[in-house]
């Protein structure tokens, strides 16, 4: 593989992996935002299936025991079954399950979940409303989801959010391996690309991969090349690692990238 290879695959890996990447983000936005449009929580199920659901607790419940359930009949119920701390809000939440019975006709049926109130002066505790919607077959259920990606392809939007990230993987590595490769041909011809390029308070501070095991050393000056080759500037070495070297702008401008050589009095063998 050559320079051009590394590029092109660079290039085209990118590209594929920051598609995918966004598509993953865009799938796991709509399904945040089916899942919580305003504070009723929407579920859709088919005869004879149950729904799992998860939540906070009601105002005013301090546990699952203090929860009111109203709402419901025999052929649609939900009942409470566990707490749990929430991982990203805080908080404690609970979860548990809607069952719906073999012959539940198709509809709506509402939940109105409650905590005790204690103080009778009080205002009441605001419900936790939830909704639950019986379809006839799949083909209405998915129609009607809130979600549109399910409705567009049938799959869960969070599924298809990990399904994009698994896809853009292999392609970021492979970015990631052609970048090296070209980094490495690079140092082979006594080149690197300035990954960072900083101001501080004494200048600027650029570093780049090429190292002790190119010839480069504390002290030595490397001149800097914009993309189309023309020289910008020279930096000075000012910390050096077997792959990798910083070095302080003394002259001119650089930006990352930029190309740095190795100075005409170091072989590209590491050899003065």
């Amino acid at each position: 593989m050559n320079i051009s290879d590394c590029q092109n695959v660079r290039r085209f890996s990118g590209w594929i992996a920051s598609a995918l990447l966004f598509a993953a983000l865009a799938c796991l936005a709509d399904g945040l935002a089916a899942g919580f449009k305003g504070e009723q929580r929407d579920l859709q199920g088919l005869p004879g299936s149950t729904q799992p659901v998860t939540a906070p607790l009601p105002q005013g419940a301090a546990t699952i025991r203090d929860i009111i359930v109203q709402g419901g009949d025999g052929q649609v119920s939900l009942t409470p079954q566990s707490e749990f701390s929430g991982f990203w809000l805080g908080g404690t939440m609970w979860r548990g399950d809607v069952l719906i019975a073999e012959d539940a006709p198709p509809g709506k049926t509402i939940f109105t979940l409650t905590g005790p109130s204690t103080d009778p002066l009080a205002p009441a505790p605001k419900p936790l409303i939830i909704a639950v919607t019986v379809h006839a077959n799949a083909d209405a259920m998915r129609s009607a989801s809130p979600s549109f990606v399910t409705r567009a392809t049938g799959v869960h939007p969070f599924s298809a959010s990990v399904a994009m990230l698994l896809l853009a993987l292999p392609f970021g590595v492979a970015g990631y391996l052609a970048n090296r490769t070209f980094e490495r041909i690079l140092a082979q011809n006594g080149q690197a690309v300035v990954y960072l390029a900083k101001k501080d308070e004494n200048g600027m501070v650029i570093a780049f991969s090429m190292g002790t095991r190119h010839g480069l050393r504390t002290g030595v000056h490397v001149p800097v090349f914009d993309e189309r080759g023309i020289q910008t500037g020279e930096a000075l070495v000012d910390g050096c690692q077997s792959d990798d070297c910083t070095a302080r702008m003394v002259t001119g401008a650089c930006k990352p990238g930029y190309m740095v050589e190795l100075p005409s009095g170091i072989k590209k063998d590491g050899n003065e």
